[in-house]
């Protein structure tokens, strides 16, 4: 497992994304705990610092676009300036990105289409040849199809979003690796944010290890977690004294004051 994230000292700090003020304050990283969580407002570089790990670190992309494809480009200055320091080197796992999952999904409707057009012609080549012939030819299609519409629980596509989400995890977080998970909560509710908090902390009694980018005050809450805060410069911070928590927090007990302030705009 990752327990260091090292980044370079001599590198130029006028490219993006290594000019990002929380990124330039920091040599390292310690992860020293099964689950590391980063936090901060939007552009603060918590993603960003993610994806460029998952790529130094050679992770699996779930959408299906390779981390050394061009799109990733943006990240090469900061990732190839990254250092891991491992305990154990695990290359099970994957990186995951709500901003990247309808990719994946529409990478499984091509796939069914293309498998059911295939098995549409093999049965039309085949309808004068023995049952054995024709299901020799048809099975390892018709295994894939079946994986595609059964793997998550039903069709992907014809879930919630939300909903896809949460099957997705159900299905594919299992394994001992390393995940890393760029703001994974976008489209769920509180309570399957709390579901998705209960399978994270089942792969962490596993071995797995989390790494994970989140606004989430439920996500955040999970156990034995170490907290990293982006704002000016990167933080070790206790989840009360999250910013967004505390804001939260105040938000839930004080509503009527904000709404007070809304109505006389």
């Amino acid at each position: 497992m990752i327990k260091e994230i090292r980044i370079k000292k001599t590198i130029n700090k006028d490219v993006y994304p290594l000019n990002i003020q929380a990124i330039q304050s920091i040599e390292s990283l310690v992860l020293d705990k099964p689950a590391t969580i980063f936090v901060g407002d939007n552009g603060s570089g918590k993603s960003t610092l993610l994806q460029a790990i998952a790529k130094q670190h050679g992770a699996i992309n779930t959408s299906g676009k390779s981390l050394s494809d061009p799109y990733y480009d943006a990240l090469t200055p900061l990732s190839d300036n990254i250092k891991l320091i491992y305990s154990v080197k695990n290359n099970h796992g994957f990186l995951f990105s709500s901003e990247h999952f309808i990719t994946y999904i529409h990478k499984l409707q091509e796939e069914k289409a293309d498998l059911e057009a295939y098995i549409k012609e093999v049965e039309e080549n085949y309808k004068d040849k023995s049952d054995f012939a024709r299901n020799q030819a048809l099975s390892p299609a018709k295994k894939e199809l079946y994986a595609i519409k059964h793997t998550y629980e039903g069709e992907l596509q014809e879930k919630s979003h939300g909903e896809g989400f949460l099957s997705f995890f159900k299905a594919r977080m299992h394994q001992k690796g390393i995940y890393f998970l760029d703001e994974p909560e976008s489209p769920l509710s509180p309570f399957h944010q709390y579901q998705l908090l209960v399978l994270l902390s089942d792969l962490i009694q596993n071995g797995s290890q989390i790494i994970m980018a989140t606004h989430s005050p439920i996500l955040m809450a999970l156990s034995g977690a170490t907290i990293y805060e982006f704002s000016d410069s990167i933080k070790k911070v206790s989840y009360d004294d999250v910013e967004s928590v505390k804001f939260m927090t105040y938000f839930l007990n004080h509503k009527e004051t904000f709404l007070e302030r809304i109505k006389k705009k």
